[in-house]
């Protein structure tokens, strides 16, 4: 049986490495666009992580001992769960807008990016969920052992629970430290701990109908039976104050902790992709939590019933299933080897990055050399993995042996809650400081260290001590059960703390700045930059600094991309502004944590002081500065203002009309020639048909029906440049694969290319994804820039070029021709639709200037973008780019 299940266990770990593996390829694998199709589902199904092992098994032990107390755990994520729109989706946002991706960096940038505040929330988190992730190991070792009948092994190197830690390692190392930025999307693990989530779910629920329809006739004979148990009647959840009172804790600390967990921060907060996957998540998780839990009462009392206290109550689902056979039994031990591996994963990569973003990397940042860390980073969060699983197995070997499951997870839960005042308070409350949430963090914790952990210490020590130094004595309070003496105790000491000093406290400037983003950040949108510079630094001091972090392809790329959003020139404007500064800022954030970034900043930033004044008037612009302006503008130079826009007004209005007149003028000649010529044509065919041979009424007609063409295209161009200037136009969507259009029009061009002499260059990237646009206007806006690329090049040495490739998430195509180019103060008004027209009267335009403007509607409808560039040797180069768009 030990081979067996060893041999199952392997496999399903394989079967969770090639998940990953799968779900980290690209998004053209059939497989990831079936995942792509249900993010949203698989979103609210990582959330499911909530359910470890404690669910697993200890539910079931807790519901023999207490009956329906189990229940108090899933009670509160439920009715948490319908206020994620307001709570969740505000983390999510802020965690977006400043580039932080976990719980002390979230804490730690909205009070002022401290860095002490930072260091303690870790080490919170770091106590408290330690012993949670021993928990899954233990879980999984003493399963084992429960399946294979052996006693716990005594030896390290036969200890189940050592191969799980070593394996673990490997996998969150594998698909979670690969980068250095921590917000980039881990989908691969996304998609394991889906996949566990559904998997734990179906194997409880096969194992709870096996117990109920199965080994018993009914649910109802189940319940019979039960009631002749001596201890049903002490299943009773509400026979007296004391569980009344564990009911109310325990639904409030696990109401917090289901958002505040790190492995529930991880898959809800900072894998979120789309806040609207939210909506979905807020029905689907309580129905989850409904779903898994239905069974565990009956399999309680199922094991009561037959074991009669010969087995381990958590280990009731274990032993029940053995009864059908080694099959049944082996898929059980399965569900809950799912439920503490999944677990496991996502607790050891936050703990990771936390540990990595807020002690190992702050104790050697300053002491780094001046070469690239990007790789250092990396290394430092897998030595965190490392370290955060080694410590978890550690605990287990000493302290976890005597713990039950439930204990130790309500512990975790107890710890993790002493977050919430500064957490959900502080992104309600902009008067919550700095000192506020440092002395409510450290006073609650220091209560959870006394009355919950200073106890167990005590315990597995030995050491006798006098009842009146024992914690349990000292601070307990009669009536109320140890675990909620210290959540109540703890949290009011946080509260009150927290509140105090916040009260009574002065923020500085960057806390005011952090609060005010943080507390409205609906209201100021992203373009609002995360921290308020009043300083100056150069484009190459940003630009090494960011190197030395995020290598030299990642600067490369971001500092490209938004320079051309915004319109920046780096060459011409060395010296950088405060957006630059924030936006590099934010960068770094993502992959060392606010704190150090900030310290990072300052260390290529000469930063001037900065008034609260300014702080306030530069956040609330659009509500506050024009007022606070009034008193420096007079009434002379309002109507002087005014009256320079009417008069600007006049001249494009001007402008306009003599452009249209131009227009005019040039559609009806345009409209004249080929009228002119069909008729001349065919009233020689009329007069001379019986003269002319039959080649030669041949000639005539061609001529006739290209000119009639002619003429149909100018109106066609007319009425659908009428058609996007009203609004009307629309798109005939569907799939395509941009490479095979320009392949399909160049194909169609290749007489005219050869009759011009033109050499031709086409240049497309591979594995170039599909997208979904109009298939006809994008073929018309490729042929109209062939043509003009064919119309304008060299006469002589004509050389046109066409590239495709992807950036981002649009696709881009280039057509660069060595014509005569264009002069830079036609770039902006080329694509105006009446431009080529202009001047007309005094030089004939080839064209009527509606093909670039039309191109610009059908990109612009797309939610594209095409822009003209000229080529430093002569030449032009048109480009376009479309979104990237699944079907």
């Amino acid at each position: 049986m030990t081979s067996s299940l060893i041999i199952v266990g392997l496999s399903y770990l394989g079967l969770l490495f090639w998940l990953a593996y799968r779900s980290e390829q690209p998004s053209s694998n059939a497989f990831n666009r079936f995942l792509n199709n249900r993010s949203g589902l698989l979103y609210a199904l990582s959330l499911g992580v909530y359910c470890t092992a404690w669910t697993f098994y200890g539910s079931v032990g807790r519901a023999a001992e207490s009956g329906l107390d189990f229940l108090a755990i899933f009670i509160g994520p439920t009715i948490m769960a319908p206020l994620w729109w307001i709570l969740v989706r505000k983390m999510v946002r802020i965690t977006k807008q400043h580039g932080v991706s976990t719980l002390p960096d979230l804490i730690s940038a909205r009070y002022g990016k401290h860095q002490g505040l930072g260091r303690l929330v870790a080490v919170v988190l770091l106590l408290g969920v330690i012993p949670y992730i021993s928990l899954q190991i233990k879980a999984i070792s003493e399963s084992f052992s429960f399946v294979v009948k052996s006693n716990t092994p005594s030896a390290w190197y036969s200890d189940p629970g050592m191969y799980i830690t070593l394996a673990m390692m490997v996998f969150v190392i594998a698909f979670g430290a690969r980068y250095v930025q921590t917000n980039r999307p881990k989908k691969g693990i996304v998609t394991v701990v889906a996949f566990e989530s559904v998997f734990k779910l179906a194997t409880i629920l096969i194992a709870g109908v096996y117990v109920c329809f199965v080994l018993f006739p009914s649910p109802l004979a189940l319940f019979s039976e039960a009631q002749l148990l001596p201890q049903f009647s002490e299943l009773s959840f509400l026979e007296n104050g004391s569980k009344r009172s564990d009911w109310f804790w325990l639904i409030l600390i696990s109401s917090l902790a289901v958002v505040l967990l790190p492995r529930q921060f991880q898959m809800g907060v900072a894998e979120n992709q789309n806040e609207q996957h939210l909506k979905k998540a807020m029905w689907i998780f309580p129905l989850y939590l409904l779903l898994i839990n239905v069974f565990v009462l009956p399999i309680a009392l199922a094991g009561l019933i037959t074991f009669n206290g010969d087995q381990p109550s958590e280990y009731y689902l274990l032993a029940l299933s053995a009864k059908n056979g080694a099959i049944l039994q082996t898929f059980v031990f399965l569900g809950g080897f799912s439920a503490a591996t999944a677990m496991i994963i996502v607790s050891a990569l936050a703990l990771g990055q936390i540990m990595s973003n807020n002690i190992l990397l702050p104790m050697s940042i300053n002491t780094m050399g001046k070469s690239q860390l990007e790789g250092h980073i990396i290394l430092l969060r897998r030595v965190s993995i490392i370290v955060v699983l080694l410590l978890a197995y550690l605990y287990y070997i000493t302290l976890a042996q005597n713990e039950s499951l439930i204990h130790i997870g309500i512990i975790s839960f107890v710890a993790v809650s002493q977050l919430a005042p500064a957490v959900i308070i502080g992104l309600y409350w902009k008067k919550a400081s700095l000192n506020g949430a440092f002395a409510g963090i450290l006073t609650g914790s220091i209560v959870w260290f006394i009355t919950l952990i200073l106890p167990l210490i005590i315990e597995a020590s030995g050491i006798s001590i006098q009842w009146w130094i024992n914690p349990e004595n000292v601070f307990a309070l009669e009536g109320i059960s140890p675990i909620s003496n210290s959540i109540m105790l703890s949290l009011t000491a946080n509260l009150v703390a927290f509140t105090g000093f916040s009260i009574h406290s002065k923020q500085d400037v960057e806390e005011l700045n952090q609060s005010e983003l943080f507390v409205d950040v609906f209201k100021y949108s992203r373009e609002y930059e995360n921290t308020l510079y009043a300083s100056s630094t150069t484009f190459p001091n940003i630009k090494s600094l960011l190197i030395k972090f995020l290598g030299d392809k990642r600067t490369e790329e971001v500092l490209d991309r938004y320079a051309r959003i915004n319109q920046i020139d780096w060459k011409t404007n060395p010296r950088v502004d405060s957006r630059v500064i924030s936006y590099a800022e934010r960068l770094l954030t993502e992959a060392i944590g606010p704190a150090s970034a900030r310290i990072m900043i300052a260390s290529v930033v000469q930063e001037e002081d900065i008034s609260i004044n300014e702080v306030v008037n530069i956040l609330k612009e659009s509500q506050e500065v024009i007022n606070l302006n009034k008193r420096l503008k007079t009434q002379s130079q309002e109507l002087r203002a005014i009256t320079a826009e009417l008069q600007n007004a006049n001249d494009e209005l001007k402008r306009v009309s003599g452009i249209k007149d131009d227009f005019l003028y040039t559609v009806t000649h345009e409209l004249r020639t080929p009228l002119t010529s069909i008729r001349t044509q065919s009233e020689i065919l009329l007069d001379m048909n019986d003269a002319l041979n039959e080649n030669e009424r041949q000639q005539f007609l061609q001529t006739i029906v290209r000119d009639c063409e002619r003429l149909t295209r100018l109106i066609t161009d007319v009425l659908d440049l009428e058609k996007f200037e009203s609004g009307n136009q629309q798109l005939n969507i569907s799939s395509i694969h941009l490479p095979k259009l320009i392949g399909e029009v160049v194909e169609s061009m290749e007489n005219m290319l050869h009759a011009k002499n033109i050499t031709f260059d086409l240049n497309i990237a591979r594995n170039i994804p599909k997208t979904t646009a109009d298939r006809d206007r994008i073929i018309q806006v490729i042929t109209n820039l062939l043509s003009n690329a064919i119309k304008f090049c060299h006469p002589e040495k004509g050389y046109i070029r066409i590239s495709c490739y992807t950036v981002d998430d649009r696709i881009k195509m280039n057509v660069i021709d060595n014509g005569n180019g264009i002069s830079k103060d036609q770039v902006d008004r080329i694509f105006d639709k009446f431009y080529q027209a202009q001047n007309q009267l005094f030089k004939k335009p080839t064209g009527t200037g509606l093909g670039l403007a039309i191109c610009k509607n059908i990109v612009e409808l797309h939610n594209g973008n095409i822009y003209v560039t000229p080529e430093k040797d002569g030449g032009t180069r048109f480009s376009c780019e479309i979104p990237i768009i699944k079907s």
